[in-house]
Protein backbone atom coordinates (compact mmCIF):
# COMPACT_ATOMS: atom_id res chain seq x y z
CA UNK A 1 0.00 0.00 0.00
CA UNK A 2 1.42 3.45 -0.72
CA UNK A 3 0.93 5.88 1.49
CA UNK A 4 1.44 9.80 0.56
CA UNK A 5 4.09 11.78 3.05
CA UNK A 6 1.83 13.01 5.40
CA UNK A 7 -0.27 9.54 5.62
CA UNK A 8 3.33 8.17 6.77
CA UNK A 9 3.37 10.75 9.10
CA UNK A 10 0.56 9.72 10.63
CA UNK A 11 0.93 6.25 10.96
CA UNK A 12 4.41 6.63 12.37
CA UNK A 13 2.82 9.23 15.08
CA UNK A 14 0.16 7.28 16.04
CA UNK A 15 2.82 4.18 16.37
CA UNK A 16 5.30 6.05 18.41
CA UNK A 17 2.66 7.11 20.70
CA UNK A 18 3.84 6.43 24.32
CA UNK A 19 0.27 6.44 25.54
CA UNK A 20 -2.16 4.23 23.49
CA UNK A 21 -4.37 7.04 22.61
CA UNK A 22 -2.94 9.72 20.76
CA UNK A 23 -4.60 13.43 20.96
CA UNK A 24 -5.13 15.35 18.03
CA UNK A 25 -2.78 17.99 19.11
CA UNK A 26 -0.05 14.80 19.58
CA UNK A 27 -0.75 13.72 15.82
CA UNK A 28 -0.40 17.24 14.36
CA UNK A 29 2.93 18.00 15.95
CA UNK A 30 3.92 14.70 14.86
CA UNK A 31 3.48 15.37 11.15
CA UNK A 32 5.21 18.84 12.08
CA UNK A 33 1.93 21.11 11.81
CA UNK A 34 1.06 23.96 13.89
CA UNK A 35 -2.10 22.77 16.16
CA UNK A 36 -3.13 26.18 15.78
CA UNK A 37 -3.42 26.78 12.27
CA UNK A 38 -3.67 23.37 10.51
CA UNK A 39 -7.07 22.27 10.16
CA UNK A 40 -6.81 19.09 7.99
CA UNK A 41 -5.86 16.38 10.13
CA UNK A 42 -10.00 15.04 9.80
CA UNK A 43 -9.61 14.52 5.82
CA UNK A 44 -6.11 12.97 6.20
CA UNK A 45 -6.82 10.51 8.69
CA UNK A 46 -10.13 9.86 6.93
CA UNK A 47 -8.18 9.59 3.69
CA UNK A 48 -5.77 7.02 5.44
CA UNK A 49 -8.53 4.84 7.56
CA UNK A 50 -9.94 4.06 3.89
CA UNK A 51 -6.63 3.08 2.44
CA UNK A 52 -6.37 1.22 4.82
CA UNK A 53 -9.81 -0.70 4.70
CA UNK A 54 -9.87 -0.41 0.84
CA UNK A 55 -6.67 -2.96 1.15
CA UNK A 56 -7.41 -5.11 4.71
CA UNK A 57 -10.98 -4.41 5.16
CA UNK A 58 -10.39 -3.68 8.43
CA UNK A 59 -9.56 -0.69 10.36
CA UNK A 60 -6.37 0.96 11.33
CA UNK A 61 -6.97 3.17 14.08
CA UNK A 62 -10.00 4.43 15.91
CA UNK A 63 -11.42 7.65 17.46
CA UNK A 64 -11.79 7.86 21.11
CA UNK A 65 -14.40 10.35 22.17
CA UNK A 66 -12.83 14.12 23.44
CA UNK A 67 -9.45 11.93 23.68
CA UNK A 68 -8.02 11.47 20.30
CA UNK A 69 -7.40 8.68 18.08
CA UNK A 70 -5.83 4.83 19.07
CA UNK A 71 -4.28 2.32 16.59
CA UNK A 72 -6.83 -0.76 16.53
CA UNK A 73 -3.78 -2.89 14.27
CA UNK A 74 -0.22 -3.50 14.90
CA UNK A 75 1.93 -1.65 13.08
CA UNK A 76 5.62 -2.06 12.02
CA UNK A 77 6.97 0.54 10.39
CA UNK A 78 9.44 -0.19 7.71
CA UNK A 79 11.59 1.73 6.04
CA UNK A 80 11.64 1.51 2.33
CA UNK A 81 13.58 2.82 0.09
CA UNK A 82 13.20 3.05 -4.17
Amino acid sequence: MKLTAIESLLVKALTLSSARICSKQEIILGIGKDPQTYSGLEMSLSRLQNKFRNVFDERLFRSVRNRGYCLVQDVKISHQHN
